[in-house]
C-alpha cells in the first residue's frame, strides 16, 4: 500500500523559509517528484515569455511581505514547500490580485486552504476586492470558486506572427495619458464596459483607479470633442508585443484606425498579441479577419472581501419591522 503524505502545514511565509522554497524556484522544471506551475495569470505576463527559474534573491523579493505591499502564504510538507499563494496590491489599497498560485497536481485541498487564509488576512488588512485570473481549463477553477471567488469575465488572447498588412495608415491623433485623464477615462470605461462587469470591478472613480492592473506599458489616448473616445495600451516583452483596446461601443473612432496605430507601434515585434474581453465582439471579429487566432482563454474572478455591516436600528415599541416589507 502506498505511503500517505504527511499533512501540510499552512502558514504565512517567513524570511527563514528560504530553504523550504527550493522546490518552487524552478517552477515547471522538476526532474524528480511533482512539477509545479503558477496558475495565476497576471496582465503583464500574458503571452510574454516569463523566466522559469528565479534566483534566490528574486524569489525573496517577489514573495516576502515587505512593507505591507504583499501577503504570502505557503504550505510546507516535510523539508520543502508544496504550494504557495501570494497577492500584491494593484494600483490602490482596496484592490489586490493573486499573482502567484504555485501548486502541483493533486494539491486542490491545499490550494483551497491557502486561498482561504490569504483572503481572510487581506480582509483583516482592509482590502475590499481580491482578483485572480486563471486559464479557462485550469484544474483549480472549481475549487477556487468554493473559497468565495466569483467568475465574472472571460477573455481570449489572440495572436498573429507579425503585423498584418493592408490596413489604411492610421490618421488618428494619439497622445500619451496623463494623471489628469483619470475621470475622463473612467467615463469611457462606463461607456464601453457592460454593467455586469463594472459592478464586479469598479463603481466609482476611486475603485476604478485602484482596480488598474500593474505592468509597464505605453498608454495612448484618442480624444474627441467630449474627451477620450479610445484608450490603447501597448506592452513589449522580449521579442513579442501585446496591446489592448478600450473604445466606446458606438464606435465613434473607426476600429481600423486604432488597430493600425497598435500595429505601427509593434511593427518590429514577433508575435503580436491582443487580450480581448468577451464583450468586445467587434474587436475579436476584426482581428480574426486580419489573421489573428486564439492562443489562450482566461477566466477572471473576484472575491469580495468587504461585507456589509449590519447595525442595530432603533424602533418604536410594538413595531416588528423598522422598514416596510413589500
Amino acid at each position: 500500500m502506498a505511503k500517505r503524505s504527511p499533512p501540510a502545514t499552512i502558514r504565512p511565509l517567513r524570511p527563514t523559509d528560504l530553504v523550504f522554497l527550493t522546490p518552487l524556484w524552478a517552477t515547471g522544471r522538476a526532474l524528480f517528484g511533482p512539477s509545479y506551475h503558477n496558475e495565476a495569470q497576471t496582465w503583464e505576463r500574458l503571452g510574454l515569455e516569463e523566466p522559469r527559474f528565479r534566483l534566490l534573491e528574486s524569489a525573496l523579493k517577489q514573495w516576502l511581505p515587505l512593507g505591507g505591499r504583499r501577503h504570502t502564504w505557503t504550505a510546507v510538507r516535510g523539508l520543502g514547500a508544496c504550494a504557495l499563494a501570494s497577492a500584491r496590491r494593484r494600483s490602490g489599497p482596496s484592490a489586490w490580485e493573486v499573482d502567484y498560485l504555485i501548486t502541483s497536481q493533486g494539491s486542490e485541498t491545499v490550494c483551497w486552504t491557502l486561498l482561504e487564509q490569504l483572503s481572510e488576512e487581506l480582509a483583516r488588512a482592509g482590502v475590499e476586492k481580491l482578483f485572480l485570473r486563471l486559464k479557462a481549463d485550469s484544474p483549480l477553477l472549481e475549487v477556487i470558486c468554493q473559497v468565495g471567488f466569483f467568475p465574472y469575465l472571460k477573455e481570449r488572447l489572440l495572436a498573429i506572427a507579425r503585423a498584418p498588412q493592408g490596413l489604411e495608415p492610421w490618421k488618428l491623433p494619439l497622445r500619451e495619458r496623463t494623471s489628469a485623464d483619470a475621470f475622463a477615462l473612467f467615463q469611457l470605461y462606463n461607456a464601453a464596459v457592460p454593467a455586469a462587469v463594472r459592478c464586479n470591478e469598479a463603481a466609482t472613480v476611486r475603485e476604478w483607479v485602484g482596480f488598474q492592473e500593474k505592468g509597464r506599458c505605453q498608454h495612448l489616448i484618442a480624444t474627441g470633442a467630449d474627451g477620450p473616445v479610445a484608450w490603447l495600451r501597448i506592452v513589449k516583452g522580449n521579442r513579442a508585443g501585446r496591446f489592448s483596446l478600450l473604445t466606446q461601443r458606438r464606435e465613434e473612432v473607426p476600429l481600423d484606425y486604432l488597430l493600425a496605430a497598435a500595429f505601427d507601434h509593434l511593427a518590429d515585434r514577433r508575435p503580436i498579441l491582443c487580450l480581448v474581453p468577451e464583450y468586445q465582439k467587434a474587436v475579436a471579429q476584426r482581428l480574426e479577419e486580419l489573421g489573428f487566432g486564439a492562443v489562450a482563454e482566461y477566466v477572471v474572478l473576484v472575491n469580495r472581501l468587504a461585507r456589509p455591516v449590519e447595525e442595530a436600528v432603533p424602533v418604536a415599541e410594538g413595531v416588528r419591522h423598522p422598514y416596510p416589507v413589500s
